[in-house]
């Protein structure tokens, strides 16, 4: 057996810290307008803003304290930040009046008084010194409610969100006159409380109608309403097969300290198997009306999954304490989204100082949206910023397979950008199933998320399903307990995310850490790979199984001699970037006058989010660059823009897909090429996980002579880009903005013959980096 050694962080050093410099073109784009054009363009603004003043004053006749909220649509190859800031500039008075977005790309400003609207007026005047901002906005209009009624004037609950004026004040002045006036009209409501900046009403048991009499009644606050749509209902459902075998029952060992995992399910059925387990439970439900067997057979998965198929897809599992959080009265029953909500964050602000890990496999019945995150994403988001914990959520099912439909996407709560959602794929195949071992189960949704963030996240084995020449459903699950103690099978979603949710836990149970669920995430994805079984384009994979099912317990935490994992666990502020100009790749990977080995980086980030911003939710984006260059230089700091002494020449970061040969990238007969190698090119686009995986012997033969040659240095980059929105709100409340990262890096000789371990241990000496192995509680099993 090979010698199982550690993992290892290091830290930056002071020398690598680097600030942002100044850049840029003063050249305009192409698309700004001149001429008649430009006029033309401006006269048209004009007599939309003529409208909205005809708007204002009848606001001002009613003394109405609400802003006018206008939508402007932007031209389309004005979305780019660097364009956002003229139009923002633009309506700009003492502050930014840009509130918002759409989910269909058109900018929310809010008007507060007459000076502002003549601002406007007078820079629509100032053709030529505004036409970068006139180009750049195509129409101005009333900004009305995003309104989804049911088709039959039936009573139905509705759920109500008002604008967010990006004002605290504000808002709770209107969310105050709001709630009066609905008391007023007798209206039975409730009020829930999703995030810091999100609260949302539920008027029950109305007709359409009555938006007709909120309109009437009361104009302002009818146009203070942000969207309108009937509240989202949620369900779960498990279907049980006994099982003739038994299951030995494992208990704490006396006075060992054990991780809690919190399962917000159904409810936990005291069977021997778990009893002893449960360490305590919440739920809002009597017990009489609660329908414990989802939420048994996911517990168990957590706790015995790994036994029950007699199997190490975990490892290194010894128990865990459960806390059963009952959100859900049970199977097939339905629950509206904000009880849901509620009772979630009821369960977690009671318990999450004794359970940082939770697993959330509560299956939806609301596809998400294309470009807007779910308020149910955005609620359990700020529950893990806020209380430091780790939520693992199932991406749901889909039957579209039945009726041989393609795959619908996530389900609402699927695209939590904080959130590790899990996909299923098959862990065997029986004669009427359709997925093949490790392919992705037929029932399993699809990404990506909204904006184009990979989601999900990971998979493990959750099961698979197919038909009988009859068309009856025939499903092969996995293994778990029934509400009657004995052995059950079953298939979904459900059922792999409890495995990650026990992975999660079990890392952090066998390390002497802070519990850092950045760090989990971090180690859970770089781990990923996908079967040498799979026989999909990289774009299909990530859709289907995000970055793969990830490795064991001990397979994450060390290393063979052959390989080193590093991890670089930092907060980067605005202005500031990382620049290691001494990586530690040995010399001793150089074959025959080049560089040589399998590199492997992931970089998980924990981004600004703000929910107001629709699709453009995440606002802080980071960028990685790991390469090579030839020297480094000192640059002249008395020179404008330029603020670092030191630089670096002919650089080159070797992450880019283009560098490697496309001939052998194309042929997936190789172990990595069908397992390992990740070459996406993630552009512009904010997406909070990015992995890489390369094997510098693919890379072309010219390329490999200009940036693999022996005598190169090696760099590591790593920058921060901020949205306008965000940008601009920090300069107005005067905070700082950064973000906290994780950044991991796998070096392998493939090849088995360079102790890469102890060379780039040596390395990091040499250069002067603090480096630790990472540490682990004294009583782990190492046994792979």
């Amino acid at each position: 057996m090979e010698e199982l050694l550690p993992i290892k962080f290091f830290a930056k050093r002071k020398i690598d810290e680097m600030k942002v410099e100044g850049g840029g073109s003063d050249k305009l784009p192409k698309f700004v307008l001149s001429g008649n054009e430009l006029t033309e363009r401006a006269t048209q603004l004009k007599l939309n803003l003529n409208g909205l003043e005809q708007n204002f004053k009848s606001k001002k006749e009613r003394k109405s304290s609400i802003p006018m909220v206008v939508k402007v649509k932007m031209h389309r190859k004005a979305l780019a930040k660097s364009h956002r800031q003229e139009i923002s500039d633009f309506f700009k008075s003492t502050q930014d009046n840009i509130i918002g977005i759409t989910n269909t790309n058109e900018l929310l400003v809010k008007i507060q008084n007459d000076k502002e609207l003549n601002t406007i007026n007078k820079r629509l005047s100032n053709v030529i010194s505004n036409k970068y901002a006139i180009s750049c906005i195509e129409e101005m209009d009333n900004y009305t409610p995003e309104i989804i009624l049911e088709e039959a004037n039936n009573k139905t609950d509705y759920k109500i969100k008002l604008i967010n004026f990006q004002d605290k004040n504000k808002n709770k002045a209107i969310e105050q006159q709001f709630e009066t006036f609905i008391k007023t009209e007798s209206l039975d409501y409730k009020k829930t409380i999703y995030s810091e900046d999100l609260t949302v009403f539920c008027l029950k048991n109305i007709t359409k109608d009555a938006f007709t009499n909120i309109k009437e009644k009361n104009e302002d606050l009818y146009n203070s309403i942000f969207s309108i749509s009937p509240m989202p209902q949620y369900h779960v459902s498990l279907d049980c097969i006994d099982e003739s075998f038994e299951q030995a029952i494992i208990t704490p060992e006396e006075n060992k300290k054990y991780v809690t995992i919190g399962i917000l399910d159904s409810g936990i059925k005291n069977i021997p198997h778990l009893s002893p387990w449960i360490m305590d439970s919440y739920s809002p439900y009597p017990e009489n009306l609660i329908d414990k067997t989802h939420g048994t057979f996911v517990a168990g998965i957590s706790l015995y999954g790994d036994l029950l198929e007699s199997k190490k897809w975990v490892g290194n599992n010894n128990g865990f304490m459960l806390f059963d959080a009952a959100i859900v009265p049970g199977d097939h029953e339905t629950i509206y989204e904000d009880d849901l909500i509620s009772n979630i964050k009821e369960a977690i602000e009671r318990n999450f100082d004794k359970v940082p890990i939770w697993n959330l496999s509560v299956s939806l019945n609301k596809t998400i949206s294309e470009d807007t995150f779910s308020d149910f994403a955005v609620a359990i988001d700020e529950l893990q910023k806020k209380y430091n914990i780790l939520i693992c959520k199932s991406a749901g099912n889909c039957k579209n397979f039945l009726s041989q439909q393609p795959t619908e996407k996530l389900v609402q709560g699927a695209d939590s950008v904080r959130s590790l959602v899990v996909g299923s794929v098959a862990h065997a195949k029986s004669d009427y199933d359709i997925s093949d071992l490790d392919n992705p189960s037929p029932f399993s949704r699809i990404g990506s998320g909204p904006s184009y963030i990979i989601k999900p996240d990971i998979t493990h084995y959750g099961g698979n399903a197919g038909m009988d020449p009859s068309g009856a459903l025939k499903v092969t699950g996995v293994k778990s307990f029934g509400i009657d103690g004995k052995i059950a099978t079953s298939a979904g979603t459900s059922f792999s995310t409890p495995r990650i949710t026990s992975l999660a836990a079990g890392i952090h149970q066998n390390l002497n850490e802070t519990f850092d669920p950045l760090l989990l995430k971090a180690l859970i994805v770089h781990s990923a790979n996908y079967s040498k079984n799979i026989h999909m384009d990289t774009s299909e994979k990530l859709k289907y199984m995000g970055f793969g099912k990830p490795r064991n317990i001990n397979e994450i935490l060390f290393n063979t001699p052959y390989e080193a994992t590093l991890i670089l666990r930092d907060n980067l502020a605005k202005g500031e970037f990382i620049d290691i100009k001494d990586f530690p790749m040995p010399k001793e990977l150089v074959n025959n006058g080049f560089y040589t080995g399998q590199i492997t980086v992931t970089l998980v980030t924990d981004p600004v989010l703000d929910y107001s911003q629709n699709g453009e939710y995440c606002q802080s984006n980071l960028q990685v660059r790991l390469g090579t260059y030839s020297e480094k230089i000192k640059r002249d700091t008395t020179k404008r823009n330029i603020k670092n002494e030191l630089g670096r020449t002919e650089a080159q970061n070797i992450l880019l897909s283009n560098l490697y040969s496309k001939k052998i990238i194309n042929n997936l007969t190789s172990e990595f090429a069908n397992s390992e190698r990740m070459l996406i090119q993630y552009g512009d686009k904010y997406h909070p996980i990015k992995k890489y995986s390369v094997d510098l012997s693919e890379m072309t033969e010219a390329n490999k002579i200009h940036y693999l040659g022996q005598n190169k240095n090696w760099f590591l980059n790593i920058e921060g880009i901020y949205r306008n929105f965000i940008e601009n709100k920090a300069e107005k409340e005067s905070f700082e903005l950064s973000q906290d990262f994780c950044l991991i890096i796998t070096i392998k000789d493939p090849s088995k013959t360079t102790n890469v371990y102890d060379k780039v241990t040596q390395k990091l000496d040499e250069f002067n980096f603090t480096h630790n192995n990472i540490k682990l509680a004294t009583d782990i099993d190492i046994s792979i």
